[in-house]
Parts: structure tokens; sequence; C-alpha cells
């Protein structure tokens, strides 16, 4: 890279670091922290409520909120503003984890309640954060969307051994508090980082007689790079129910206690940090297509590793770490691709869509996993289900166009 040219890259982190840290803390306390922090809280709830694992696998189900939620965040941001939408999320969100604690055993309840956070969770998404990034970054935007998509995996990496002792100690309902307390401190300072004139309303020019006030929908639901984005994805995280509040039950299964299964928590979220890091800078360097192929391909050998009679600590170890890393560079590759192929004015209304494959593979893994666990009480079908199924989708990424043939990334 010419000495010019790396200045200027650099130097737009520099210039832009309030924006860069505003998202990076936005993100590190919203919605996708909860994906490294929720199966903390399960055994505890599981134990003092006596609810079936297989019952208990059902919360996967409150994904379905998301497919309209997670479309309507981004569209709203698009027309009113990242930082509006962010800052109602984040005096939204405290509230609802603190519901959390007025739990009494009642299965709906707690459904509600996660669903709630899935709501209004998606005002603190990428969705919202990573729009503050496409607005002020240009040459390094690629490096800053890695930047601010890493953050949740650094909450992932710190918080669950002092969330598992806090938990241990004073209960799970003081445990839901202090998280509550922790995400409203974190995002309003997310919020006050935010420099002035950044993440406001967009200009909007006035609609012609006859002329359709909203088309972004249609543009998106018409590209046909977007319906190989959603396919690749659907098949690629069908396995997420495994990594979410299932992960500790999981590596219970394995025959680890609930502190070791938060060490491998710990070398999961540390994959996805790598994976997310990696995936964003060979994004700047090598075909999409090639690197989303690779990045979403691994799981399909993490999940063969637990499925498979191998239960020392450095399998699973390896195995969890497997998953990890594509479980961060998807992030990386959403944000990327709809960088790429979308305009800059449907940014937020393409993204919310396409993460809307993530929560119907949720769901669908949900069901897969709940079916075979009620029938076998092992996670082992589903194991190597989703791994063969990984395998195939992640080689429906190579169907999309090269990067010279693109050209659709800026406005």
């Amino acid at each position: 890279m010419p000495v010019a040219v790396e200045g200027e890259y650099l130097g737009e982190l520099r210039r832009n670091w309030r924006v860069l840290a505003a998202a990076s803390l936005g993100m590190a306390v919203g919605l996708q922290m909860f994906s490294y922090i929720t199966s903390i809280f399960a055994p505890f709830l599981i134990k003092d409520f006596g609810w079936a694992r297989s019952t208990f696998a059902l919360i996967g189900f409150t994904m379905l909120v998301t497919l309209p939620t997670m479309p309507i965040a981004g569209r709203l941001t698009d027309r009113f503003g990242a930082k509006r939408m962010a800052l109602a999320g984040v005096l939204l969100l405290p509230i609802v984890i603190y519901l959390f604690s007025f739990l009494k055993g009642d299965f709906r309840y707690y459904f509600a309640c996660s669903a709630g956070i899935l709501m209004v969770g998606c005002l603190t998404s990428p969705v919202t954060y990573t729009r503050l990034i496409v607005d002020k970054f240009e040459n390094a935007r690629g490096l800053a969307l890695t930047i601010v998509m890493s953050a949740p995996a650094l909450t992932g990496i710190i918080a669950p051994p002092f969330i598992t002792d806090y938990i241990a100690e004073h209960g799970w309902r003081a445990g839901y508090n202090a998280l509550a307390i922790f995400v409203l401190i974190g995002g309003l300072a997310a919020i006050a980082l935010i420099p002035p004139g950044c993440g406001v309303a967009p200009v909007r020019a006035k609609a012609s007689v006859g002329t359709p006030k909203e088309r972004h929908f249609r543009e998106v639901l018409g590209s046909k790079v977007f319906w190989t984005i959603f396919a690749g994805v659907l098949l690629t995280t069908i396995h997420t129910p495994l990594h979410g509040s299932q992960f500790v039950l999981l590596i219970k299964e394995q025959g680890f206690d609930p502190m070791a299964a938060a060490r491998m928590l710990q070398i999961y979220s540390l994959g996805t940090l790598i994976g997310r890091i990696t995936c964003g800078l060979a994004l700047d360097h090598y075909p999409a297509r090639i690197v989303a192929t690779v990045s979403m391909v691994l799981p399909a050998f993490g999940l063969a590793l637990l499925a498979s009679p191998l239960d020392s600590g450095w399998v699973i170890a390896a195995a969890v770490f497997l998953v990890g890393v594509t479980v961060g560079a998807e992030g990386d590759l959403l944000s990327f691709l709809v960088g790429r192929f979308f305009r800059i004015e449907v940014f937020g209304t393409a993204l919310g869509m396409c993460y809307c494959a993530l929560y119907i593979a949720s769901i669908s893994g949900v069901l897969l996993n709940s079916r075979l666990l009620a029938i076998y009480d092992t996670f082992t079908p589903f194991l190597w289900l989703t791994s063969g199924l990984v395998l195939f989708g992640s080689f429906l990424f190579l169907r999309l166009p090269d990067r010279a043939e693109a050209g659709r990334g800026t406005a």
C-alpha cells in the first residue's frame, strides 16, 4: 500500500475515532452481546424451575419476532437516523432485562421476556450502529466495520466468568438486575460518544407525483445477489441454537461442569473475535465469494467433532473455536456484502432483511433440535445433521459475482 494511501487509510480512523468508539461500545452492550451470555443463566433457571431441556430449547422460537422487526428497524434507521433509533433501543432494552428478575417459573413469561429482548434489541444491532460507520468511513470502512463487529465478542470473552460467579453468589435474579444496569450505562455512554451531526435523520427530497415513496424493499427482494446471500446464510447458520441458549447445556453433555463450560464459552468468543478480524481483512484483498465460502464451511468440522465420541478438552475446545470463527465472520460478511452489492441509501433495509436469514435459520434449528432432543435426549443427531447442511450451504456463496461485476456498493 503506497504511503499516501496508507496515511489516508489510517487517518480516516483517527478523524472518526469517536464514531468508531460509539459504534463499538454500542455493539458491545447491544443485541449481539446476548448470544454470548444468555446460556449462562440457563442451568440456574432449569435447576430452580425443573424445565425439561426439550422445552427450554423452544426458546429459540422467539426469533420469530425479528422477522418483521429487524427489517423495520433497518428501514427506520435509513429514514430517521441511526442515533435516534439506537437511543430508543438503549432506553428500552434494560427495562426488558429487568423484567426477567420477576420470573416465577412460568415458561411463557420467560418466553415473552426473551422475545422482548429481540424486539427492542433490533434497535441496538448492526442495522443501527454499522450505519454510523457507513456514513463516516469510505477508505477504511472495511477495517472499521471489523472493529465494530468484534466488540460483542470482547464482551463474550470478558464477561462470562464474572457473570457466572455473580449469579452463583447472589442468584440469577440479581444477575439480571446487574446486567440491566450494565447495558444502560454502556449504551448511554455510546450515544454520548456519537459526534454532533452523525447518525441523524437524512435529508429526504420530496417525492414526485406518482412516484412510490417506498421502493427499498422491492429493490432488495428483486436482487439475485440478495437471494444467494439469504440461502447461503440460512443453511450455514442453522446450528445457531447450539451457541445461544443451549451452549452451556451442550458442553455439560460433553462432561464439563458449569465453570469449565464458561471457559469453553471464552474460547468460543475468542474464535468469533479472530474470525471477525480475519474475515474482515480478507474481504479487502480476496474475492468475497471465496472468503465467504471458506469462512462459513468451518462449523461443519466443528459440529462433527462435537458429535463424535472424541470428548477430550482440547477436541471440544477446537470444535467450539471453529464454530466461533464462523459466527464471528458472518457478521462481517453480511455488513460487507450488503455494502458492496447494495446502494448506501438502502443499507439498513437490505441488512435488516439479510439478518432475517439468520433468524429463520435459528427457528428452523430450534424445531430440529427440540424434536431430536425429545426423541434421543442427546444433541448428537442434531450435530451430525447441521454439519451436513453447513457443508452444502457454504458452497452457495461461490455463486456470488466477482467484485469487478458488482459495483453497487456506493450510491
